[in-house]
Parts: structure tokens; C-alpha cells; sequence
């Protein structure tokens, strides 16, 4: 079963195009990793399969249709800095329709699970960056979405909270969850099943980790080589 798609996805600003004729199809249970410098369409792409942005050619999916299957993390902190982190979460899953119990017991799961449960008192704007992140990651999941999109999730974020979450992600797609994430780290995305170059717009390249790097000391020495 695919659970994202992106075919022939053609995505203009002011006559630029930032996304190219993009293809993907990304199957379920699967992590899959999108890489490539700022300004090659990352984030783009990620709004664009979240029904946030409308293509102008091509299709995607889930799209705006299936917002209800998706939870999407976007880049940066987003939640309010002056409300705690339960207060965050509350007020999140107020917007995804479900009942205060139903909130609570899916709260309490997620901060757990995050490592988050002792600072549910605490204001989210005091949070360490990568708390931060990992309390967008527990928000975009309240809804128990099957989807999830990642939008440059570690950046900015120590090494150990890079590792941490990274952990967190790893266990999403072993427990079933399709996992599409974008980053700027090569390193970061030799944990996926599947890689993608993304460069101006376009698909560069795509294929497991090993086969991408082929005789490449890693995945960013094949990358840079394509791009010479």
C-alpha cells in the first residue's frame, strides 16, 4: 500500500520553480528521508503533500482529502511559548476535534513516550530546543495519525537531542507509521529505508542508502558528485 505520492508535482513562486516535476510514492510502514541544500524544495514539497500549498501540475496525496490520516511537524517551533506544554497539547488536540478524556489519555501516552511527562507544568518557551521539537513531534501525533511528515526536525538541535529524536522516529516506523522526513543532514538520513536528492527543484536521484552511495565514502560525497 502507498501511503504518499507526489506525481509530477509542479510548484511555482512568482515564475521560479521550487518544485520541478516531482515523483515519489513512499509505501507504507516505511521511513523515508528527503535531502538537499536550503532552497531546493523541501519544505515545498512537504506542504504541498499537506494540502497547505495547492500544486500547480501533478498530483499528491494525502492532500488536503486526507488531512485526517496526516500529522505533520513543520520546521521551527510553532506552539506557544507562553502556555505550558499540557496546555499545548490540550489546546491542540481541542483542534483536531477530540474530547478532553480521549486528549488526556493520548497526552499522557505521547509525553511519556517523548520523555516530556515531568514537564508538563513547565512553559514550552523554557523547553530546551530539542524538547521543543520533541513536543511538536508528540502535537503533530495526538490525532494518531498512520502518516507523519517531517520537516527538518533536528535542525538547530544538540547531537544528543538529534540522537533522542531520532530514536522516537525509529520506533514510529517499527510500531507502523509512514514516515516521510526532509533534512540537511547526510548522516541523519542513512537511518532511512529509502533516500531522496532533491536539487532546484528536482529528483536527483532516490534508492536505498547503500545503493546511493555505491563505492562513495557517503551519501553527501555521491550527492556533491552529481552535482558538480
Amino acid at each position: 500500500m502507498t501511503e504518499i505520492v507526489a506525481d509530477g508535482v509542479v510548484k511555482a513562486f512568482g515564475g521560479r520553480r521550487a518544485l520541478d516535476g516531482v515523483d515519489l510514492a513512499v509505501p507504507a510502514a516505511e521511513l523515508w528521508g528527503v535531502v538537499g541544500a536550503d532552497g531546493a524544495g523541501k519544505t515545498t514539497l512537504l506542504r504541498c503533500i499537506a494540502g497547505l500549498l495547492r500544486v500547480d501540475a501533478g498530483r499528491v496525496l494525502p492532500g488536503r482529502s486526507g488531512q485526517e490520516r496526516l500529522g505533520f511537524a513543520q520546521q521551527g517551533f510553532h506552539l506557544y511559548a507562553d502556555l505550558t506544554v499540557e496546555e499545548n497539547v490540550a489546546f491542540i488536540g481541542s483542534l483536531y476535534g477530540l474530547g478532553r478524556a480521549a486528549a488526556a489519555r493520548s497526552a499522557t501516552e505521547l509525553l511519556g513516550f517523548a520523555g516530556l511527562q515531568d514537564r508538563r507544568g513547565s512553559l514550552a518557551g523554557e523547553l530546551s530546543g530539542g524538547m521543543k521539537q520533541k513536543l511538536t513531534l508528540v502535537c503533530a501525533l495526538l490525532h494518531r495519525p498512520p502518516v507523519l511528515l517531517l520537516d527538518e526536525p533536528t535542525t538547530g538541535v544538540d547531537p544528543l537531542s538529534r540522537l533522542e529524536f531520532w530514536n522516537l522516529v525509529e520506533h514510529l516506523r517499527v510500531t507502523g507509521s509512514t514516515v516521510l522526513l526532509t533534512s540537511a543532514y547526510f548522516d541523519e538520513v542513512e537511518r532511512c529505508d529509502h533516500v531522496v536528492y532533491l536539487d532546484h527543484g528536482r529528483v536527483l536521484a532516490a534508492g536505498a542508502p547503500s545503493a546511493l552511495r555505491g563505492t562513495h565514502p557517503s551519501l553527501e560525497a555521491a550527492f556533491l558528485e552529481m552535482t558538480a
